[in-house]
Formats: C-alpha cells, sequence, structure tokens
C-alpha cells in the first residue's frame, strides 16, 4: 500500500492505537454547543501532556523483514486516507523529519529516504526510541517476528507471531491466490527460525515434540518483554467454524505427514484447528494475551467473509478459555458495530488501530462513542496496565497520534 512508503515506514508503523479503554462513563444528554469549544481549549493542552500508551504496532526500519509474518500485497485501490495524496502524510513527514516540502513528488520523497537514514545512522538503536518521545508515546507494543535491536529496550513490549505454528506440512495447495503465494514461504521460514530457536533443525518425530517446541518457543519469547501471542489466521485460512477436534486426530495427521506429502483440505484444517486452540491454551498457561487480526486487510484476495470477528464466538465463549484475555485487533472493521458486542464478556476487548488509516477522525470518533455508550466499564485491560513502568506517576493516554 502507498502508506508504506520508505522514508516514513518506520513511523507509520509504529503508531498503532487502542486497546479499547477509556475512562467508565455515562452521560444523560449532549452538552450544549457554546459549551464544547470552550471545554476542548482547556481539556486538550492537559491531554497532551499525557503519554500515549501505543497498544499495536509493527515498529522497525523499512528494510527490516521482521516487522511482520506476511508481507503487504498489492491493493488494486487504497482507501483514500492512506495515499499520498492525504496532506496529513506531510504533516507528519513535517512534525517528524523537518520535511520542507508542501508535497510528495518523487524527488522530494527522496529526500525522506536520505533523511530516514541519516537519522538512523546518527541514533542507532535508540532510533524508535526517539521516534516514541516525538510522537509523544510512552510504550509501544511490537508486533514482530523477533526484538532483535528491540530486545530488552523497555520502551517496547513484544506481541509474537504463532500462525506458523499452525501450517507444517507441505503448504502448496494453501498458495490458492497470488497473495496466499507470497504469504505461505514467510509463514514457513518463520517455522524453520521458530524450531530452531527451540533447538530443532526440522519437525520432531511425533506431535508431543512439536507441541514441546511451541511451549519453549513461547516461554522463551515471554522472556524477550512478550505480553500476547498474535494470530494472523485470516490472510491464511478462515476463521469460520474452527472446531475443536480431538488430539487423537491431530496427531495422527501430524504422523501422517511429518515426513512428508500433502494433507488433504479436510485434513490440514483438523490440523490447524488443533493447532489453534492449543496455541490458545499454552498463553492461558503462561499468563499472555491472545491477540487476533479481525478486520479488513490488505491485498486484492483477503476474504472479509472469513475474518470477521463474530466468527470467534465459540473460541471466545469456550468456558476452558475464560482466564485468558482476548484483544480483537482492529476491532472488527468494518463489522465494529456487531463486534462490539463480544465485549460483553468480561476477558475480551476491542482494540481500534488502523481506524484512522481507514475513515475519517469524525467518523472514528462515531465508531468509539458507539463502543463507549454500549459498555463504558470496559476502561483498560490487564495488558494496558502492564505496560506503564511502576516509576510512572502519568496516566495513560490511548489513541491514534
Amino acid at each position: 500500500m502507498n502508506m508504506y512508503l520508505r522514508g516514513a515506514s518506520a513511523v507509520t508503523c509504529l503508531l498503532g492505537t487502542l486497546v479499547f479503554s477509556s475512562p467508565g462513563w455515562c452521560q444523560a444528554r449532549a452538552l450544549p454547543g457554546k459549551d464544547v469549544a470552550a471545554i476542548y481549549d482547556r481539556l486538550l493542552p492537559q491531554i497532551e501532556k499525557i503519554p500515549i500508551v501505543d497498544m499495536h504496532a509493527h515498529p522497525g526500519y523499512w528494510d527490516d523483514t521482521d516487522v511482520d509474518a506476511m508481507a503487504v500485497t498489492t491493493t488494486s485501490l487504497d482507501p483514500a486516507r492512506t495515499r499520498t495524496t492525504n496532506p496529513e502524510w506531510r504533516a507528519a513527514f513535517k512534525a517528524l523529519y523537518g520535511y520542507p516540502y508542501s508535497d510528495v513528488s518523487p524527488e522530494h520523497l527522496r529526500w525522506l529516504d536520505e533523511k530516514d537514514d541519516e537519522l538512523r545512522k546518527q541514533w542507532g538503536n535508540e532510533y524508535l526510541s526517539k521516534m516514541l518521545d516525538k510522537a509523544g508515546i510512552q510504550v509501544s507494543v511490537a508486533n514482530r517476528v523477533a526484538m532483535d535491536y528491540l530486545e530488552n529496550n523497555p520502551r517496547f513490549r513484544f506481541v509474537f507471531f504463532v500462525d506458523p505454528f499452525m501450517f507444517p506440512f507441505d503448504n502448496k495447495d494453501l498458495t490458492i491466490n497470488p497473495d496466499r503465494a507470497v504469504f505461505f514461504p514467510i509463514q514457513e521460514n518463520a517455522l524453520h527460525r521458530y524450531l530452531a530457536q527451540a533447538g530443532l533443525q526440522g519437525l520432531p518425530s511425533d506431535l508431543a515434540g512439536y507441541e514441546a517446541a511451541i511451549r519453549k518457543v513461547l516461554e522463551l519469547d515471554k522472556q524477550q518483554n512478550g505480553v500476547a501471542i498474535k494470530f494472523e489466521a485470516p490472510y491464511f485460512r478462515s476463521l469460520v467454524k474452527i472446531t475443536d477436534p480431538p488430539r487423537e486426530q491431530a496427531e495422527a495427521i501430524y504422523n501422517k505427514y511429518r515426513a512428508g506429502g500433502t494433507p488433504s483440505a479436510d485434513e490440514y484444517v483438523v490440523f490447524q484447528d488443533y493447532a489453534f486452540r492449543y496455541l490458545i491454551a499454552q498463553a492461558g498457561v503462561l499468563h499472555l494475551q491472545v491477540h487476533i487480526h479481525s478486520a479488513v486487510g490488505s491485498g486484492n484476495y483477503y476474504h472479509l467473509s472469513e475474518g470477521n470477528a463474530m466468527d470467534l464466538e465459540n473460541i471466545l465463549r469456550d468456558p476452558r478459555y475464560k482466564e485468558i484475555t482476548f484483544i480483537m485487533i482492529h476491532g472488527g472493521y468494518p463489522y465494529d458495530q456487531q463486534a462490539i458486542w463480544l465485549a460483553a464478556l468480561p476477558n475480551v476487548y476491542l482494540d481500534s488501530s488502523e481506524f484512522s488509516l481507514l475513515v475519517s477522525p469524525q467518523e472514528y470518533s462515531h465508531i468509539l462513542q458507539r463502543w463507549l455508550e454500549i459498555f463504558p466499564e470496559k476502561t483498560s485491560s490487564a495488558l494496558m496496565r502492564s505496560l506503564i513502568p511502576e516509576r510512572s506517576t502519568s496516566r495513560p493516554r490511548t489513541g491514534w497520534l
């Protein structure tokens, strides 16, 4: 997408937004119009002093392949707000880089590339931390394959991708369109890295060994400031009708295809469903949250009907997972009005990141207003509280900058 301009990528990937959270309140009637401007002028300077907790981001350099376990593929028509014609990008470039131009012509974007490279050399591993300072962000949740140069950086928390564990076999029959032909090699490479992280050179000889490898990787990632596991599942398979297969059935499939061969479509879905639930269960054991992409996605072959958060009800309402906190990443958009009702569950929260890239600030405010009118008591999550360093006395502000 055009928003992933090389010179801006490090910053645009940093700026996610909030887990659905705000001070609980109920409002009986609208404020009188004449009071609104005065209240706004009085509160805004104080609000701007409050550090942001960025609940969803993909921080990294423009040439860093670990910022995601997939790739942004070509889309025929980008949303208007993500295009370079949106003047808000120029304002962001100016605020963050001192961009001196009033347009985004190719030659001027080259200036941005050079400035980005200059700051990266000047600041080294402090580059992304300094960008957080510029954006007023106190702590950022980093969705990444590995933390690498962000490891042990107190400004970032690690959310690690786990979809590769669902696809350990021959995936050639899953590359059913050009997007997935790009995605699955990346998934396979990530799985090989994860197995190496667990001290393995290939798939274990049995399902018990594979499960042990999963647990080992999750434990190691938690030690690197890990706070959650992340599923991008709708890019690779449907969320519709995720079943609950017995372990014996998954074990038979694993034994059959571990050493080679291609599972049938039905067999592979059974194994994926088992692995999906196993990963959730292990996240619970390790007190990790579960983040799930549940909204519109990039590319020409992403199926909205296969990424609807409402199709996760059988998972979210499973009593075995009642102690696990689930975050619906991107709030189920464009099905956000339905998805808010999932927040009736005590362990389910909605994240509004990406909204500001897709809709106007006015529409964004309307979405948040609808959410807050229905479940205002969803004020903060365990993750949000855990992100604030104990030494901080500032109250976190959540939202898009």
